[in-house]
């Protein structure tokens, strides 16, 4: 583990004197590039998104969550000990 760390630490290193050792104008070309490829992407994952939602016929439905505790159970598992809750009448909801 030791020998994989030393080795990507001297990668880094490398890369970092290879940066540095680029003119300052490179560097910020570089950089710009980078940041342009970066909008852009963002700008395409925005608008997929967008068209996708919008040419959705699904729409999010939020409604009440039922309580699976209250849902009536079929008499064989009532029956079945290992699979129902034992709780204090005063603990459940109405």
């Amino acid at each position: 583990m030791k020998t994989i760390r030393i080795n990507i630490d001297k990668w880094f290193d490398k890369q970092d004197k290879s940066w540095r050792a680029l003119s300052l104008d490179r560097q910020r070309r570089y950089t710009l590039f980078l940041f342009l490829v970066y909008l852009l992407l963002t700008a395409v994952v925005i608008l997929k998104v967008w068209y996708d939602m919008a040419g959705s016929e699904n729409r999010m439905v939020i409604g009440h969550i039922d309580n699976p505790v209250h849902k009536k159970e079929s008499p064989a598992s009532q029956r079945d000990t290992l699979s129902t809750i034992l709780k204090e009448k005063i603990y459940e909801r109405k």
